[in-house]
């Protein structure tokens, strides 16, 4: 197959998707927003690729969507593409110009789940561009309830998850590296977050768990792997009222291949609490690095993982609870069964059990 994604050149988990189907013998190629952050898009093997736009911070945030419709019918129609796979619906403008003889969009849970609310007329727009897709993808039972309700076809339409690189991401993952890198001591914890910055990531609630956190525990460090200039400008004051700068570690974007899974398997706790989420891949690969994790009480998890056994859950937004889980789980007064999260996620959350199955969803509506 000939297959054509539009995605974000920086986007780690999208690229998963890619290396899988190219490793298939599938030629595989890219239009892709132009951006200064390219992350790995230049390494992969691409059958040939074109940028849309320019990487100015308005035009990645917002021009680069709709502006180049006639590089979309020229690159698909080149390359005689059978499948057109579009990365989040605030993309799918681009749908109608496209040559390709079928169309798929993989729902983001951002997309449909806020920014569909928060701005109405997306409903409209949803509703017309999911008009020209032969097949919908998305991660999770609850993307999948509120794009139908936008108006995403129901025939072809699957829950496939990214899926956990399990190469990458597992227990055998060598302890010690990121502790070394980040100058921890042997007795000191680690807590880790990958979140973004993002209000909806809640990293200001982590933040102010943190005084009754070291109050119980001395020794421990809060990792975040977020942007270190846009964190301190965000969160510079809160740390510094709260006094906690000696327990902050900002660990900066890391690379998700080389450098993530090491983060992973030495942290003592991996903590995930936004006020909404589909399915979130850091988690799951937190747990196949057998790290236990605290998460926010929302309908993710319900039917794939069970609530307080294989990760504690505490409700949205709440700074004493977060805080109370954080003390137990490090004291062992709560366990979590990490061999068996990790055994769900494996078996349920496997990339390439997952990608396979978008594999076969093209073969079906080329068929």
């Amino acid at each position: 197959m000939k297959i054509c994604f539009l995605i974000k050149p920086y986007d780690y988990y999208m690229h998963l998707r890619v290396r899988f189907l190219i490793e298939r013998g599938h030629e595989v190629y890219s239009i892709y927003f132009a951006s200064k952050n390219m992350g790995a898009h230049s390494s992969i093997d691409w059958s040939d690729s074109v940028s849309l736009g320019r990487s100015s911070t308005l035009f990645v945030k917002y021009l680069n969507r709709f502006l180049f419709p006639h590089q979309v019918t020229q690159f698909t129609n080149k390359h005689d593409i059978d499948i057109f796979h579009v990365n989040g619906m605030l993309n799918s403008f681009y749908f109608p110009f496209s040559n390709a003889k079928r169309q798929v969009i993989e729902n983001q849970g951002s997309d449909v789940l806020i920014a569909a609310d928060l701005y109405p007329i997306f409903k409209l727009f949803y509703r017309i561009y999911y008009g020209f897709v032969d097949g919908v993808v998305q991660d999770s039972e609850i993307v999948q309830r509120k794009g139908l309700m936008l108006g995403a076809p129901d025939e072809n339409n699957e829950i496939i998850e990214i899926g956990v690189d399990f190469r990458v991401f597992n227990p055998n993952v060598e302890y010690g590296k990121a502790r070394k890198e980040l100058g921890l001591n042997n007795g000191d914890k680690m807590i880790f977050s990958s979140r973004g910055l993002k209000s909806l990531y809640n990293l200001e609630i982590v933040l102010k768990a943190i005084p009754s956190v070291i109050s119980s525990e001395k020794h421990v460090k809060f990792v975040f792997a977020s942007h270190i200039l846009g964190f301190m400008e965000k969160y510079g004051s809160l740390i510094k009222q709260l006094g906690i700068e000696d327990n902050v570690i900002l660990a900066g974007q890391l690379n998700h291949t080389e450098t993530m899974p090491y983060f992973c398997k030495d942290a003592d706790v991996m903590v995930s609490v936004p006020s909404s989420d589909s399915s979130p891949l850091s988690v799951y690969e937190a747990m196949a690095c057998k790290t236990p994790s605290i998460v926010s009480d929302l309908p993710w998890f319900k039917g794939k993982l069970q609530k307080d056994r294989e990760m504690v859950v505490v409700p949205v937004r709440d700074v004493e609870k977060l805080a109370d889980a954080i003390i137990q789980v490090l004291n062992g007064e709560r366990r979590v069964d990490v061999d068996s999260a990790y055994q769900k996620v494996y078996n349920n959350i496997n990339f390439e059990t997952e990608n396979r199955k978008l594999e076969r969803l093209y073969e079906k509506i080329l068929s």
